[in-house]
C-alpha cells in the first residue's frame, strides 16, 4: 500500500512539473502574420503553407495543409519560440 501511495505521489509531481513546463512554453507564443508562400509546422502536427491574407491587418490568413490539401482561413495565428505556429480557430475549410 505504501508503494502505491509513493508511486501516485511521484506521478502527480511529474504531471505538475510537465504542466508547468507546458505553461512556460505557451507563454512564449506571440502574434504572427505568416508570409504568403511560407511553410510552417503546426504545434499540433502537420505542415501548412500560407496562401495569403484575407485582410490587410491579417485578421485571417488562408492556410493549406501540404499533405492533404485542406484549405481554410486561420484566425489569430501565433508563433512559438521554436518556430511552430497555431491559430485560435479556423473557418471556411475545404479540400483543394
Amino acid at each position: 500500500m505504501v508503494e502505491i501511495i509513493s508511486t501516485i505521489r511521484k506521478k502527480n509531481m511529474e504531471a505538475k512539473k510537465m504542466t508547468e513546463q507546458m505553461k512556460a512554453y505557451y507563454r512564449t507564443r506571440k502574434p504572427f502574420a505568416p508570409e504568403k508562400g511560407g511553410v510552417y509546422e503546426n504545434i499540433g502536427g502537420g505542415v501548412f503553407r500560407c496562401l495569403g491574407a484575407t485582410h490587410w491587418i491579417y485578421d485571417a490568413v488562408v492556410m493549406q495543409n501540404v499533405k492533404s490539401g485542406w484549405t481554410f482561413k486561420a484566425h489569430g495565428v501565433g508563433i512559438y519560440e521554436d518556430g511552430r505556429i497555431d491559430w485560435g480557430h479556423s473557418t471556411d475549410g475545404y479540400f483543394a
